[in-house]
């Protein structure tokens, strides 16, 4: 995926997927989304729920898994442009591609538990403690390796004459290092076992909440702001490292709102209560969903509405995201966690883990769309 776009019907790429069944774009979205939930919800029967589960892993070691796909992803369809595998055709490039990230993101966490395991027992595969530290790593990651990609728009390897592959070498070096720093400041200091304390910057639930929630910003102002306010820079590195830089400032003000709509508006006051010192984790379970749609909503819903001016428009596109993910919060903290999913109530009439639910769908959404490219399906246009 080239990722200088944040429409995939948009990218520069092969149309190798047959044209398959053309949809309206309504009925394409539409489409799209009951695919996604589908196959989610099939992997969520067989791995992971509570009640139903053919073969119980969860929560763990399924959401370590689940995590690390997520990031295998990022490397392969992001970092790397699908090097290896544009040139195939369709299903062949989506299948082959899945198989590799499936590979990956089992070996990858395998080598930390198992391997680096035997020496830090933060990572100890014993009692499954190095599932969670493992996975962690992800938070750190998703954010680590994906802004080099999107909103820095490959800096400074873009337009230096390296081929895409060694571009994209070097954004999982440079990636690796980011995500080194993140995580050794802020989660390893909250997981370490050792005798003598590490220097804790942020405890371990503020840290998951608020980067989570430079997430967020990140993929708003990449996929529906069309990487703005950053793109108004003229250079490129200025761009590279506003956007850096500015979505770190900009989560933080998303965390401190998410975390007092948590408090006060979408947790009700006894939840709030038993959640008690990891209430500051819960803007991820939030942010979660606003990822989900901010993804969907660029990705295949095409980033509606392209007709007004670029501030009405971006305007629109957030009012949209937020106002379905917070809808979706409710109705999932609500109702379908436990009536669909068989998660576990925190009090009578809420509970879930939208984090595991819900980076599924992403999961899913985020191979269809990128390896696949919605084979089977295409977009009426006109």
């Amino acid at each position: 995926m080239e990722p200088l776009s944040p429409n995939i019907e948009a990218q520069d790429t092969p149309a190798l997927a047959p044209a398959g069944f053309a949809l309206r774009p309504l009925a394409f979205s539409v489409a799209v989304f009951l695919i996604v939930h589908g196959v989610s919800l099939g992997v969520w029967r067989l791995f992971a729920d509570p009640r139903q589960a053919v073969w119980q892993y969860a929560p763990q070691p399924f959401g370590m898994y689940l995590f690390w796909g997520i990031l295998v992803l990022v490397f392969i369809g992001f970092n790397l442009g699908m090097a290896g595998f544009s040139a195939l055709r369709q299903p062949l490039r989506g299948c082959l591609a899945t198989i590799v990230t499936l590979a990956l993101s089992f070996a990858l966490p395998a080598v930390l538990v198992y391997g680096y395991g035997e020496l830090d027992p933060a990572f100890s595969a014993i009692n499954g403690a190095g599932y969670g530290a493992a996975g962690l790593i992800v938070l750190i990651g998703f954010y680590g390796f994906g802004i080099l990609a999107t909103g820095m728009a490959g800096w400074p390897w873009s337009g230096s004459g390296l081929s895409p592959a060694a571009s994209g070498l070097a954004q999982l070096a440079a990636g690796a290092c980011l995500t080194g720093l993140g995580y050794f400041l802020l989660i390893y200091p909250g997981i370490s076992t050792a005798t003598t304390p590490h220097a804790v910057l942020l405890p371990l639930p503020v840290a998951i909440g608020w980067s989570y929630s430079v997430i967020v910003a990140w993929l708003a102002t990449f996929l529906i702001f069309d990487n703005w306010p950053w793109s108004r820079l003229s250079r490129k590195s200025h761009m590279a490292l506003a956007a850096l830089g500015g979505n770190i400032l900009l989560g933080t003000a998303l965390y401190a709102v998410h975390l007092a709509l948590l408090r006060w508006v979408l947790i009700p006051p006894g939840a709030v209560e038993k959640i008690g010192a990891m209430l500051p984790s819960w803007p991820a379970q939030l942010g979660v969903w606003i990822a989900f749609w901010l993804i969907f909503w660029a990705n295949v819903a095409g980033n509606w509405p392209n007709r007004f001016g670029a501030g009405t428009n971006r305007a629109i596109r957030a009012a949209s995201c937020w106002g379905l993910g917070l809808i979706s919060f409710f109705a999932y903290t609500r109702w379908f966690a436990g009536a669909v999913l068989h998660e576990a109530e925190i009090v009578p009439g809420f509970g879930g883990d939208p984090l595991t639910w819900v980076d599924l769908l992403n999961y899913v959404m985020l191979i269809y769309a990128v390896y696949f490219e919605f084979y089977g399906l295409s977009k009426k246009t006109g």
